[in-house]
C-alpha cells in the first residue's frame, strides 16, 4: 500500500521534488478513498479539515449561487489537488467538489500535513506556486465570462484540451450541463455553440467526443473573431 501511495506521490507536482524521507512520512499520514461517480469530495461552507490528491478520475469544483444555480469553476484530475486553501486559511471550503466519475484520491488532514511541512518548509513554497496558478485561472474565468460570448469561451475550453497537432479528438467528460455552467451559459445555448463551431469547419461532433478540425480556426475564434458559417 505504502508503495502505490509513493508511485502517486511521485505524479503530483505538489510532491514530485520532495525528499523521500519527507514522503515517507507523508504515506503515514495519507487516507485512501474511492468515490463514486457524483460524489461529494465537500460542500461549499463546510468546515475545512483537508485536502484531497486526485489519483485518477476527475473533480469538478463549483460554487452555488444564492438562487441554485451551479458555476462551475474548475475540473481537477491525476495528479492535482483539490481544498488546499484551508491548509493556510483554516476556515471553510470554498465551493463544492464532486466526482465526476469512478475516482481515488488520497486525503491529507490539515493539522498533520502542516506538522510535517514545518520539517520540510519547500512543500510551502509549492503550495504557493499552486495557489498562485488558480488566482491566475480565476482572474481568466472572470475576464472570459465578462468580456468574451459563448463561442469564443466553448472554443477556448477546446483548445484548452487539444494536442499540439493539427487533429485531435477531444472526449468529453463534463455533462452537457456541467459544461454550459463551466461556460456561463445553459444546455440549449451549448448545443447551438457546438453546431456554430461544426458548421465553421473548426471542429466535427461525435455524441462527446470532438475532433479539433482546425486549432489555429480554434485560437481565432477564441480570441474573439466573428466567424461567418456558410
Amino acid at each position: 500500500m505504502k508503495q502505490n501511495l509513493l508511485e502517486n506521490f511521485s505524479k503530483s507536482e505538489l510532491l514530485s521534488e520532495m525528499k523521500p524521507t519527507f514522503l515517507e512520512a507523508l504515506a503515514g499520514i495519507a487516507v485512501e478513498r474511492t468515490l463514486s461517480a457524483d460524489e461529494t469530495l465537500f460542500l461549499q461552507h463546510q468546515e475545512a479539515t483537508g485536502f484531497y490528491l486526485i489519483c485518477s478520475g476527475a473533480v469538478k469544483v463549483y460554487r452555488i449561487g444564492g438562487d441554485g444555480r451551479e458555476q462551475v469553476i474548475h475540473k481537477f484530475g491525476p495528479g492535482e489537488i483539490v481544498g488546499e486553501v484551508p491548509v493556510f486559511q483554516g476556515t471553510a471550503y470554498p465551493a463544492c467538489a464532486t466526482a465526476l466519475k469512478k475516482s481515488k484520491v488520497i486525503y491529507f488532514a490539515r493539522n498533520r500535513f502542516v506538522d510535517l511541512g514545518r520539517l520540510q518548509p519547500e512543500i510551502f513554497l509549492n503550495m504557493l506556486a499552486i495557489l498562485s496558478r488558480r488566482l491566475r485561472q480565476f482572474v481568466e474565468l472572470i475576464d472570459d465570462l465578462s468580456l468574451k460570448d459563448v463561442t469564443a469561451r466553448l472554443a477556448k475550453f477546446l483548445l484548452h484540451n487539444c494536442a499540439s497537432d493539427k487533429s485531435s479528438i477531444v472526449e468529453l467528460e463534463l455533462t452537457k450541463g456541467a459544461l454550459a455552467s463551466q461556460l456561463g451559459t445553459i444546455p440549449a445555448t451549448l448545443s447551438r455553440t457546438f453546431k456554430k463551431l461544426q458548421d465553421s469547419t473548426a471542429i466535427k461532433v461525435s455524441g462527446s467526443k470532438i475532433e479539433i478540425l482546425d486549432c489555429e480556426l480554434l485560437e481565432t475564434i477564441a480570441n474573439g473573431e466573428k466567424i461567418q458559417n456558410p
